[in-house]
C-alpha cells in the first residue's frame, strides 16, 4: 500500500506513470544515441510541467493516456504527491544532464542519464519508484 502524505490526497494513475517512465527512459536513450539536444530539453520541460505546473498538461502524460486508452488498460490509482516529487527530481536530473552535455561534460551527462534510465526503468517495469521511497522521509522531516 502506498504511503499517504497528509499534504495532498490527489490520485495519479500508476499505469500512466509507468508509461511516462518508459517514455522518459526511451527519450534519454534516444538523446544519447542521436545527440539531438531538443530531446533532453523536451523531457526537461515535460518534467517541469509534471512536477511544478500540472501533470494534466504534460505531453508525455497525454501520450501515456492515449496509449492506455488504446490498449484498454484500466487505471490503478495511487497517491499522486510522491509521483509529483519524482517528476521534480526528474526535472533536476534532466537540467543537470542538459547543462553538463551543453558545457562539454558528456561523461557527467552520460552517467546521470544512465541513472535516470535505471530509475525510470525500475518504475516502468517493476512499479518501483526510488523518489517515491524517499518522499515519506522528506515529508516527515519538513
Amino acid at each position: 500500500m502506498e504511503q499517504l502524505c497528509p499534504i495532498s490526497f490527489k490520485q495519479a494513475n500508476e499505469r500512466a506513470v509507468q508509461v511516462n517512465a518508459a517514455l522518459a527512459a526511451l527519450s534519454v536513450l534516444l538523446f544519447f544515441f542521436t545527440s539531438q539536444k531538443w530531446i533532453i530539453l523536451l523531457l526537461c520541460i515535460d518534467f517541469l510541467i509534471r512536477g511544478f505546473v500540472n501533470p494534466a498538461y504534460s505531453l508525455y502524460g497525454a501520450v501515456s493516456r492515449a496509449i492506455l486508452r488504446g490498449l484498454r488498460i484500466k487505471p490503478l490509482m495511487v497517491n499522486a504527491q510522491p509521483k509529483i516529487f519524482a517528476a521534480k527530481i526528474g526535472f533536476i536530473f534532466c537540467c543537470v544532464i542538459a547543462l553538463s552535455y551543453l558545457s562539454g561534460f558528456q561523461g557527467i551527462s552520460r552517467v546521470l542519464g544512465a541513472l535516470l534510465i535505471i530509475f525510470a526503468a525500475l518504475e516502468a517495469i517493476f512499479r518501483f519508484c526510488i523518489a517515491c521511497r524517499i518522499y515519506p522521509f522528506i515529508c516527515k522531516h519538513r
